[in-house]
């Protein structure tokens, strides 16, 4: 009975530190980083503080997306239902990229019919569908995408709630 009751001690302390320890472990399997709005303000403001820094022209759409204009194309700017060719990336503001074109095919370039930003059907985040309409063909720009303009206070899979985004978009054609 007294190796029972050993046992039993030793079991339930056992049982208690392997819970303890493994509650104080970092859990990497959702290894995302959760910003309030305030953060994400802090966030927007000192990149373009750094591009300010830079000497980078900033402009903005009426809405609130930034971009700085790398190239500036020819003709026509996109507007909805055109079909467009783009090469992009998508990242964070640290840099760390999150999708690109590059990924997907062989060309590295993406196809899509551009919906205005107010239609419900578009299949891209509102920032890139109102973004990308100050660019024409041969344009490139980087856009700075506020979470209200991306994936909002919810996120996505890998975009974590309240992220501002970064877009490096180039149109490569408009059909």
């Amino acid at each position: 009975m007294k190796n029972l009751n050993t046992f039993f001690k030793i079991a339930t302390f056992s049982l208690f530190l392997v819970v303890f320890v493994s509650g104080c472990m970092k859990d990497d399997s959702n290894n995302k980083t959760y910003y309030t709005t305030e953060q994400e303000i802090a966030q927007i403001r000192e990149w373009l503080d750094d591009m300010v820094a830079k000497n980078k022209n900033i402009d903005t759409t009426s809405s609130g997306i930034f971009y700085i204009r790398d190239k500036v194309g020819s003709g026509p700017t996109v507007k909805a239902e055109d079909v467009v060719i783009v090469k992009y990336t998508g990242m964070f503001l640290d840099g760390t990229i999150f999708d690109a074109s590059s990924w997907h095919n062989e060309t590295g370039t993406m196809t899509y019919l551009h919906k205005a930003p107010t239609d419900a059907s578009k299949t891209l985040i509102q920032g890139w569908e109102e973004g990308i309409e100050v660019l024409s063909k041969g344009g490139s720009a980087v856009f700075l995408i506020p979470s209200f303009k991306g994936y909002g206070t919810k996120g996505n899979s890998t975009i974590p709630p309240n992220t501002p985004l970064i877009f490096v978009i180039e149109v490569v054609a408009i059909k």
